[in-house]
């Protein structure tokens, strides 16, 4: 049903489904952005995972939806040791994420179906929650690149009107916290490459981390993995 209505979209868009394939072919990152509760976003996400799979490219899916101290939890789901209703506890996926499982649900279970590995991206919310009171400039982990990638001038003046919208939270904050999430899941993603050198890697994130190649994540992975091709692929 899924695999018909890619069709669908493609032969309606500018692009076919030939094109599609051989733009993902070409590439060793293809970023889906998504709008968290977009229930067309999700169902497009799924839609280019099950082709990449029937056309039996090797993949892995990195997600923001859960963060990297659980990675273990998602290697033991997919590995069948633990089950859908594990997993969510032991990622703390309410508590961590919050958007309703069922949005994703059709996604991981593929991923445990076909054995695809699904691999964490975000940052912990204790790493977050340092930032937040001591200032990104004053905390080191490993989870983020030293040094961190400032934002351009373009970048800030996009999330300067997003910082408008929150008047309740400290400007430094804002930017600190933003700049946290695009490093730290760029390197997720670039420890993702080293790890599976073979794989392509299929990235689940907000609309505001990938919207273009030269902004938010996608601009870090570049500087952190020179010559690591990308693309982004929005729904039509």
């Amino acid at each position: 049903m899924i695999f018909w209505l890619l069709i669908l979209i493609f032969v309606s868009s500018s692009f076919s489904m030939e094109d599609l394939i051989k733009r993902i072919e070409k590439v060793q990152v293809i970023f889906l952005p998504e709008t968290h509760t977009g229930k067309e976003d999700h169902q497009f996400q799924l839609s280019v995972i099950k082709l990449m799979y029937d056309k039996n490219m090797k993949f892995v899916i990195a997600m923001e939806m859960f963060q990297q101290s659980f990675q273990k939890f998602l290697d033991e789901y997919v590995e069948c040791s633990i089950t859908e209703e594990e997993m969510l506890e032991k990622t703390e996926y309410k508590k961590r994420w919050g958007y309703d499982p069922a949005l994703y649900r059709d996604i991981w279970r593929f991923a445990k179906e076909r054995g695809i590995r699904l691999v964490a991206i975000n940052l912990p919310t204790e790493l977050l929650q340092r930032i937040r009171k001591e200032g990104l400039e004053r905390v080191k982990d490993p989870l983020l690149p030293e040094p961190v990638v400032d934002m351009t001038e373009e970048e800030r003046r996009s999330l300067t009107k997003i910082f408008e919208s929150h008047p309740k939270v400290q400007e430094r904050v804002f930017f600190d916290v933003q700049k946290a999430w695009d490093n730290g899941m760029a390197l997720a993603l670039a420890r993702t490459l080293e790890r599976y050198p073979d794989h392509k890697v299929v990235v689940l994130v907000g609309r505001g981390h990938a919207e273009s190649l030269d902004r938010g994540i996608p601009r870090r992975l570049s500087l952190l993995k020179p010559g690591v091709r990308m693309t982004i692929l929005e729904r039509p």
